[in-house]
């Protein structure tokens, strides 16, 4: 909801702007008007800093409560699920996932709603003063919304590929690390490292 309000705010100085482009050009100068101007622009500034202030604090608390909750489920997790998945996917979805959580996805995830919002508002904005223009713009969001579905099927489908193919490093390094001293006093260190880079 607060987005949404944001969007309305963010939009309200280019109104003003096309009420003031009607005005005679004293009442353009007039301070009234320019100082309604000038709060509608500190406004948007404000409210926008506050939204992506909250939206952020939102985002990094359901990171953190998802972390809690994969952190339990893994304690409380069969012995059976250590046989079948590797250390390295384990700490793969650990590390690399909850790090997309806390550091990507909010901006990006901001980013994303603030555009959608904008270019909503500016389509009706323009709407409401040529209605043809909805005719026009009715195709294009079909073909947006189209290959937006296409790159996200080959995006996750890219990430997974990645995932799996990094899960092996992850695992070999972990057991490195658990086995370093059995591996020092055995004489194994360049073993480990051919298998690594195998």
């Amino acid at each position: 909801f607060d987005c949404i309000f944001s969007a309305v705010f963010l939009v309200s100085p280019y109104w003003w702007l096309s009420q003031i482009a009607n005005m005679a050009f004293s009442q353009q100068r007039n301070p009234m008007t320019l100082g309604i101007y000038g709060s509608l622009v500190i406004g948007t500034l404000l409210l926008s800093t506050i939204v992506s202030f909250l939206f952020f604090y939102t985002l990094l608390r359901a990171s953190q409560k998802l972390h809690e909750k994969m952190t339990t489920a893994v304690i409380k997790a069969p012995v059976i699920f250590f046989d079948t998945n590797s250390a390295g996917r384990i700490l793969n979805r650990f590390s690399k996932d909850i790090g997309c959580m806390d550091d990507t996805l909010p901006p990006q995830f901001l980013h994303a709603v603030q555009l959608c919002l904008f270019s909503l508002g500016a389509t009706l904005l323009s709407a409401a003063t040529n209605y043809w223009l909805v005719i026009g713009i009715t195709p294009l969001v079909f073909l947006f919304l189209y290959f937006g579905r296409y790159y996200l099927k080959t995006s996750r489908e890219l990430k997974r590929l990645e995932a799996i193919k990094c899960s092996p490093v992850y695992a070999h390094i972990s057991d490195t690390v658990v086995g370093l001293e059995v591996i020092r006093s055995s004489g194994m260190e360049d073993s480990f490292l051919q298998e690594l880079f195998r």
